[in-house]
Order: C-alpha cells, then sequence, then structure tokens
C-alpha cells in the first residue's frame, strides 16, 4: 500500500535554481493533485500553479499533473518570447 501524500519533482529545462512539484492526495476513493514550482533548495514555493481533483488513480493524478505544469511552462515561455511581427518594423 502506498503512503500518501506523494511528492514527486520534475526539473525544469534552463532554470537551475527551480524545480516543478506535483503532491499526490488520496481523499476518499479519489485523487488530487498539487502542482507548483518551488525553489530548488528551499523547496519553498515560488509559484502555485493549479490543484487537481478528482482523479481516478494516483498515475492518473501524477500524468495530469505534469501535463499541467507543462501547460503553464508552456503559456509562460510564449507570453515570454517576443512578437516576431512588432520586429518586422
Amino acid at each position: 500500500m502506498k503512503e500518501f501524500p506523494q511528492e514527486k519533482y520534475i526539473d525544469l529545462e534552463n532554470n537551475p535554481y527551480l524545480l516543478g512539484r506535483v503532491i499526490i492526495y488520496h481523499v476518499r476513493d479519489e485523487f488530487h493533485a498539487e502542482v507548483d514550482i518551488i525553489h530548488r533548495e528551499s523547496h519553498k514555493i515560488f509559484k502555485h500553479v493549479d490543484i487537481l481533483y478528482q482523479q481516478h488513480s494516483s498515475e492518473e493524478a501524477l500524468n495530469s499533473g505534469i501535463q499541467r505544469l507543462r501547460l503553464f511552462l508552456d503559456k509562460t515561455q510564449q507570453a515570454a518570447a517576443p512578437n516576431s511581427k512588432d520586429h518586422l518594423h
């Protein structure tokens, strides 16, 4: 039997100071995933990304958490990228 909560860490490309973290909670018959970006050394929360509720298994909660983190990072990267049309003039 697995112990909960479970913490999984994800290395973030191009950032040696931050980690992605997914914490999986088992609540009654469901699983929830808390998704954060944390400081690598102190593990303090840098950015709370989301909480995903009502997942059917711990694996589904982990996979959904990682997908949500990836989506957040992609949106953040796109927002930070310069708009190529603006540099034509």
